[in-house]
């Protein structure tokens, strides 16, 4: 903890890049009706002034002068900034982070070109089947509350969105006890790094004054429904409830996933794309969330065979949900996660958000050594256990036409 801030350093000696990333408990979740689309807008706004970098082109120059890679991202729970630079400038992108996410000044003639601008990016995520299909179906599922309210939509909203609903928006959220500062990589500069947060950040309120929305979706009583686009082929989105990253059983949910649907060998892979030839994309996972988790599978396909296609994913989901998975597969979603996940964690932006994801709810870290342990402390018996939650009734379909 620095200054009231949530911090980790994580050293990656071999590292030739320092990643830094702030995560804010600031997504769509925390928006009403009124609201709605606001914490994306700001997202977009952070980067249009600030107190030492004062205009978007100055932003821009600040960052391209010494080649790094930068970028933010809105999403139910979170909102995410993060600079990667080699480490040598590790110091002047900490420095330019704080400078955007303390003391950026909303400019009106900004906001307004802003506004046409994201507009036009939900004018592209509407011409997008696969990210309506997510849009669409939280809307559908978890209906009229916090929980069921897009992250880009609706454009009424961003027309009337005001300076002052930035400023507060921002001082309700973006608080010292309701973000994450990740640090990883190349760390010769720590000592100075853990001086300047200090300072640079010691201007955001100390709490947040928004409280968390109540979980408690009305989910629809018919378990399948769809929207007209006239597209050219059905997206579908196929789920179930899962797991938060508070149960034990997410592990043995991911395991299943990956066993269903998380690999080119997996189930849904082979047997819906490459012995029937059905689809070019199919997949499944299973995300855990602060409130809630979701098993998703998700597949784009021809029209004309939908029925057939759709009656092939429900048998592959049954078969997974009734009956054990064999010790082959066991042991090669083992395989999977447990080497994908070392690899994954080699480089400084991935060892960051590694180190966020669990940061950012809760006050511990699992360890590579610990994840791992986790996943091969699972027997075949566990996946069954979870493999319930994928049962017929307990399924919602919903795709786009």
């Amino acid at each position: 903890m620095i200054n009231g801030i949530k911090t980790v350093f994580a050293e990656l000696p071999q590292a030739n890049s320092t990643t830094i990333q702030v995560m804010v408990k600031a997504g769509s979740f925390f928006e009403t009706q009124k609201t709605n689309g606001l914490s994306h807008f700001l997202e977009h706004m952070f980067f249009k002034g600030w107190k030492k970098y004062t205009t978007p082109k100055a932003v821009a120059e600040a960052l391209d002068s010494f080649g790094a890679a930068y970028n933010a991202f809105t999403w139910e729970e979170y909102a995410w900034y993060w600079i990667k630079s080699s480490p040598q400038y590790s110091l002047r992108a900490l420095d330019i982070l704080a400078d955007m996410l303390v003391w950026s000044q909303f400019p009106q003639d900004e906001m307004e070109r802003e506004k046409w601008v994201i507009i036009q990016e939900v004018m592209m995520y509407e011409d997008n089947p696969q990210q309506q299909v997510v849009e669409k179906r939280r809307d559908w599922y978890y209906g009229n509350s916090s929980y069921g309210k897009s992250i880009l939509w609706p454009v009424e909203n961003i027309s009337w969105f005001t300076r002052d609903d930035l400023l507060v928006h921002k001082e309700w959220l973006y608080t010292k006890d309701n973000l994450v500062l990740v640090v990883a990589g190349n760390l010769q500069h720590r000592k100075d790094m853990e001086k300047e947060i200090g300072e640079l950040f010691w201007p955001l309120p100390e709490q947040k004054t928004i409280a968390t929305p109540i979980f408690s979706p009305t989910k629809p009583t018919d378990h399948e429904n769809h929207f007209v686009k006239d597209t050219q082929q059905h997206h579908v989105i196929i789920w179930s409830d899962g797991y938060t990253i508070y149960d034990e059983e997410r592990f043995a949910a991911r395991m299943l996933s990956t066993i269903l649907g998380g690999m080119m060998s997996s189930r849904l892979f082979q047997n819906i794309r490459e012995q029937r030839g059905l689809c070019y994309y199919i997949g499944a996972q299973h995300a855990p969330g602060e409130v809630t988790g979701t098993f998703w599978i998700y597949a784009g396909m021809e029209k004309a065979r939908w029925p057939e296609w759709l009656a092939a994913i429900y048998w592959e989901i049954a078969d997974i949900a009734a009956n054990p998975v064999t010790e082959e597969e066991f042991t090669k979603a083992l395989g999977n996660i447990s080497w994908g996940t070392q690899m994954w964690i080699e480089t400084s932006n991935s060892m960051a958000w590694f180190i966020w994801n669990q940061l950012l709810y809760k006050d511990d870290i699992l360890t590579l050594d610990d994840i791992l342990t986790k996943y091969e402390s699972l027997t075949p018996t566990d996946l069954a256990k979870v493999a319930k939650k994928l049962l017929k009734d307990n399924l919602w379909t919903y795709w786009i036409e």
